[in-house]
């Protein structure tokens, strides 16, 4: 068990945000956070589970979008998860540094709209390692593992090992 200082010290956090974002914001109160930041904008909504770790530096934007974050999930050092449409992670998956999960990329081809987006679903008791991407339109299985420094995008099965390929280039992906 953590620090007890420390499970008071998240309360107050929660609490705080509750009444700063109120229903935008569905949050159990025993959590383990370390310098988490939140910006929640437009009709955004996020639900997060109970018992959610981190370790430091976790970030979560949510443009009108809705994000949620099952029980028991852990996020290591230096996470950002961004949704401008929606991000469904199962309970107990375990994110490893450096992670980014995004639902959506810029329109290079055109200015209008300005942004693409694609929901992104996790399934339950998902392992990722550290420096992964998970990119918009992917779905992973339930009880899968995503090697480390891998780009996800796409389908990938339940009960799956999967991890990209190192150093490869991609040539004439623009056409």
């Amino acid at each position: 068990m953590k620090n007890p200082c420390r499970y008071m010290v998240n309360i107050l956090k929660i609490s705080y945000w509750k009444v700063r974002y109120g229903k935008k914001l569905s949050i159990g109160m025993i959590q383990t956070f370390e310098r988490v930041r939140i910006e929640l904008i437009g009709k955004a909504k996020v639900r997060v589970g109970n018992y959610t770790q981190n370790r430091e530096k976790l970030y979560i934007g949510v443009s009108n979008g809705t994000l949620t974050i099952g029980n028991h999930c852990f996020f290591n050092i230096n996470s950002s998860v961004t949704c401008m449409e929606k991000i469904d992670i199962g309970d107990y998956c375990k994110f490893g540094n450096n992670l980014v999960i995004v639902d959506h990329d810029h329109n290079f081809r055109t200015s209008t709209p300005e942004f693409i987006s694609k929901p992104i679903v996790i399934g339950k008791n998902v392992w990722v390692g550290a420096n992964v991407t998970i990119l918009r339109g992917t779905e992973i299985g339930d009880n899968c593992v995503i090697g480390a420094g891998s780009v996800v995008k796409g389908k990938i099965d339940a009960n799956s090992i999967y991890f990209s390929k190192q150093n490869t280039i991609m040539r004439n992906v623009c056409n």
